[in-house]
């Protein structure tokens, strides 16, 4: 008998080869027995499945197909000769109590054959005793072995009893495929599954579900058992139909049809038409309702040529006669299936027949057949269909009216369509699709307001960006920028998000352009993952590119910087901050959020940026904004900031900060410190005036001694700063502030009239002249009010009457 069975095949070999490379890797650990042994189960239910569906056109063959689809992917691999010898005498020194070397000669024959089954069973034996590894080596057999269903079955038992769930469920599908037919063995399984649903296991570890249960019995069972097959399809096909599985449903359905037909009822017949209607396998249905409606069917096969020049067969439906009892569901999924083939001819007749239908009782079906006909581009056939929709007070929906309006547009009856429209957007405001149809039909007829306002949105719902971009666009062509500006924003924030606190900033600014690092940060502390003011928007396709997106940006903030509108500034530059389209521009990002948290005077968060900045571009500039900022705060706790900061490059300008921070806080003998520190190296007018100014402070307070002492050293500094300065306005200014701040009235008036005989501090084409003639006259005026006022007048009516 051997001698004339063919070689093994070239997939055989292939499946052997693998078989061998996986049990290799288990024995030498690299792979766990649970992953060895999924590997043999895991998706074998879908390949089984995908033979049969390759297999469904004739049913007889289906099933033949599908019992040979039952050959085992593994197949037992045959001892040598020298290797059985060496098998029996490993069984023969078990028998006699020799358990070491009969355990040895099977791991030398696992290491020259690891695919045969033999040495595995009897070591099975060898370690009775300990449950856990005889069972993975009674596992490792059957699995290279042809075993029947019972004794996978103990199998499973054995896995019962050490808790192996996964194995256990493996056993039973190992089960299945050995007897395919045996029904006992698929309601083993399903009992396995209900107990572990009961018990809350998490079932979909174990890659078997309760519908491929269903599926696998209606595919295995024989067409004798009908009764079952039936109860089962009908149940697979209300789970797939639960999970929008329609292509699993249709499959299981037209096989159970396939193998007892004589079973189904009309109500079957339907759900079977109306899965394969969704397929689009029209000619299918066709069959369905000549072998089991009764409907009579004339038709030619013509050979013709396709667009390509071949020859190709296409069926001529020439009449139809149906029954006279036939339903009403039953005529519209006929007359959907020759719309879809073409039978136009036929499609006239049974539509006359169709529309005697009372429109309360079978309204759905009209739309299902309206439907058919829009597809293939029919739609003077669909208006008939919607007509008679749109007239009954009980199918008055917008989705009537919505497919009303698009068929009339179709015809290019505006006028009405128009008419649709607005009847839509009463029933539904903001539909995106009339709104946006609507107002192509407005634009193009000129009436620009009414089209603007079709495109207005509530940001209170779910709104449309497409409708917002289209509204953006005419709202620049109308140059309304400042409405624009409030509809780009809205435009810009989609996909992001607004900021609830500091962190979520700080989030943004360490991260480039990652808005889900928000949401999951929200997600941690137990909040909301949306902003209560996050408008929400529909899902569409509709994406700028980066570069547009960023074009957009920068356009948004020229005009919120232009009218002035820091808030909008700063709420888009923000935005910006996470938004993945445009993080590729971040570094310009960085610096506009730093702008409009200027302009928008939040120093708190221009502090943010500018530290960043002096560590990227430090220099004059940057020392001149942070020196700006640090002044402009009113909380003073940036000592150890400053002192990090030029920690490890020196600098001499880290003395006018610090001695300026200090100043600031009322530290006077360390700011001294740094500034008389900065004034030896650089002399600069300006170190000369803060000394003047921190010693004539110290002067001013109660717990100094020697105030006489520090007046004359701030005023010998006051004259160092004049010297430096050089430049009398500025100088006699500050020093007759500082003999005012000292109540030493008379020497005060006499430097601020020097002041007034001075010439301005100087001249600029942008701001024009600069001087201090009016602060000067103002102090001035001061001194003289209480004594001689009308002095004070004399100065009021020549520097400061505008």
């Amino acid at each position: 008998m051997e001698e004339n069975q063919p070689g093994p095949s070239r997939q055989n070999r292939e499946d052997m080869d693998v078989e061998k490379e996986l049990t290799n890797k288990f024995l030498s650990g690299e792979m766990s027995f649970a992953e060895y042994s999924s590997e043999w189960c895991n998706a074998e239910d879908d390949e089984e499945f995908e033979e049969f569906k390759r297999n469904n056109d004739d049913s007889t063959q289906s099933v033949q197909l599908a019992e040979k689809s039952i050959v085992r992917r593994r197949r037992g691999t045959r001892l040598s000769p020298a290797l059985m010898g060496l098998m029996g005498e490993a069984n023969l020194r078990f028998a006699r109590g020799d358990v070491e070397m009969a355990e040895r000669m099977c791991h030398e024959i696992i290491k020259q054959l690891p695919t045969a089954a033999e040495p595995y069973q009897t070591l099975a034996q060898i370690y009775e005793k300990d449950i856990e590894k005889s069972l993975q080596f009674s596992l490792l057999a059957a699995h290279l072995s042809h075993s029947d269903a019972e004794h996978w079955w103990r199998l499973a038992g054995m896995c019962k009893q050490v808790n192996d769930v996964k194995q256990e469920m493996i056993c039973y599908t190992q089960a299945i495929k050995s007897e395919r037919q045996n029904l006992e063995t698929h309601m083993k399984r399903l009992e396995f599954l209900t107990k572990l649903e009961e018990n809350k296991y998490p079932v979909n570890t174990l890659n078997i579900t309760r519908v491929k249960c269903y599926h696998k019995i209606v595919t295995c069972l024989p067409s004798s058992e009908g009764e079952i097959i039936m109860k089962y399809a009908k149940l697979a096909t209300t789970m797939y139909h639960n999970t929008s599985e329609t292509e699993k449903a249709a499959e299981v359905m037209l096989t159970a049809y396939k193998k007892c037909s004589s079973l189904f009822t009309i109500a079957d017949i339907n759900i079977l038409l109306e899965l394969l209607i969704l397929q689009k396998q029209y000619q299918s249905c066709i069959d369905i309702f000549v072998s089991n409606i009764g409907v009579v069917i004339e038709a030619e096969i013509q050979t013709v040529k396709n667009t390509s020049g071949e020859i190709e067969e296409h069926t001529n439906y020439l009449s139809c006669i149906t029954p006279d009892d036939m339903a009403v569901d039953l005529k519209s999924k006929l007359l959907v299936c020759f719309i879809h083939l073409g039978a136009f001819s036929l499609v006239q007749i049974l539509l006359n027949d169709f529309l005697s239908s009372d429109v309360e009782k079978a309204g759905d079906l009209y739309m299902d057949i309206e439907e058919a006909f829009t597809s293939v581009g029919h739609y003077e056939m669909a208006i008939k269909l919607l007509e008679p929709l749109v007239k009954n007070t009980n199918f008055d929906l917008g989705a009537v009216w919505l497919k009303y309006a698009e068929c009339l547009l179709k015809l290019d009856r505006e006028d009405d369509a128009m008419q649709a429209y607005y009847k839509v957007l009463k029933h539904v405001p903001q539909h995106p699709d009339a709104c946006r149809n609507l107002y192509t039909i407005l634009k193009n007829r000129g009436e620009i307001a009414e089209a603007l306002k079709i495109l207005e949105q509530d940001y209170k719902y779910v709104v449309s960006a497409s409708l917002l971009y289209e509204q953006c666009k005419l709202l620049k062509s109308q140059n309304n920028l400042l409405k624009y500006l409030e509809v780009g924003e809205a435009l810009f924030s989609k996909d992001l998000t607004k900021f609830r606190n500091q962190e979520e900033l700080k989030i943004a600014c360490r991260t480039k352009g990652n808005v889900e690092l928000i949401y999951n940060f929200r997600s941690m502390r137990g909040e909301s993952t949306y902003h209560e003011d996050d408008i929400q928007f529909e899902e569409e396709a509709f994406q700028l590119s980066q570069k547009d997106q960023y074009e957009f940006f920068k356009e948004l903030l020229k005009i919120a910087c232009d009218n002035k509108l820091y808030c909008t500034m700063q709420r888009l530059t923000f935005y910006a901050m996470i938004s993945k389209g445009i993080s590729q521009y971040r570094h310009a990002i960085e610096f506009y959020c730093f702008q409009a948290c200027l302009l928008n005077r939040d120093f708190s968060n221009a502090l943010r940026f500018i530290k960043e900045f002096l560590v990227k571009y430090p220099g004059p500039r940057t020392y001149n904004l942070l020196s700006y900022i640090i002044n402009s705060l009113d909380e003073n706790t940036h000592g150890k900031f400053l002192s990090r900061l030029f920690q490890r490059d020196y600098n001499i300008v880290k003395h006018m900060f610090l001695g300026n921070n200090f100043l600031i806080s009322g530290r006077y003998l360390v700011a001294l410190k740094y500034f008389m520190e900065y004034h030896e190296q650089c002399r600069e007018p300006l170190s000369a005036l803060l000394i003047a100014v921190t010693i004539l402070a110290m002067a001013a307070q109660r717990t100094v001694d020697k105030h006489h002492n520090l007046i004359l050293q701030g005023m010998s500094y006051l004259l160092i700063y004049k010297q430096l300065r050089k430049c009398d306005q500025e100088a006699y200014y500050n020093i007759g502030r500082a003999y005012q701040m000292l109540s030493i009235n008379n020497l005060a008036i006499e430097y601020y009239e020097k002041a007034l005989e001075s010439g301005p501090i100087t001249t600029c084409e942008k701001h024009g002249v600069i001087d201090l003639t009016k602060e000067t006259a103002y102090n001035l005026y001061v001194l003289y009010k209480d004594q001689s006022p009308e002095i004070a007048r004399r100065y009021i009516m020549k520097y400061l009457v505008i």
